[in-house]
C-alpha cells in the first residue's frame, strides 16, 4: 500500500486495502465467513476446534496488522480497541464513509 489513510483518500485506499486483503486470500476476515472466531466450548475442545480457533486467530491478527500499518498514527484510536478485522474495517468506514461523500 502506498498512500496511508487520511481524509482526503478514503475511496482510494478503501479500493486497495480491499485488493490487498482479497489478493493476499483474506478478504473473509472482513467481509465473508470468517469475520468471527470459530466458538469454543468451554470444555471438551476438540484438537480441530482449538487448530481453527488458531488458525483464524493469526489470519485476523495478519489483516489487523495491514490495516493498522495503512493509517496514520493518528487514527489508530479507531481500530485499537476492535476485537476483530471486521469491526475495525467497520469503524473506518463508519467514520470516512460519512466524512467523504463526494
Amino acid at each position: 500500500m502506498s498512500d496511508k489513510l487520511g481524509m482526503n483518500n478514503f475511496h482510494a485506499w478503501r479500493y486497495r486495502m480491499k485488493n490487498f486483503v482479497m489478493g493476499k486470500g483474506y478478504s473473509k476476515y472482513i467481509e465473508g465467513e470468517n469475520e468471527n472466531a470459530p466458538q469454543l466450548l468451554e470444555r471438551n475442545r476438540t484438537p480441530d476446534q482449538l487448530r481453527a480457533y488458531e488458525e483464524w486467530k493469526q489470519g485476523a491478527r495478519k489483516v489487523m496488522y495491514w490495516l493498522s500499518v495503512s493509517i496514520h498514527d493518528s487514527m489508530i484510536g479507531h481500530i485499537q480497541d476492535a476485537k476483530t478485522p471486521k469491526e475495525a474495517w467497520n469503524s473506518l468506514f463508519t467514520l470516512y464513509e460519512t466524512n467523504t461523500k463526494a
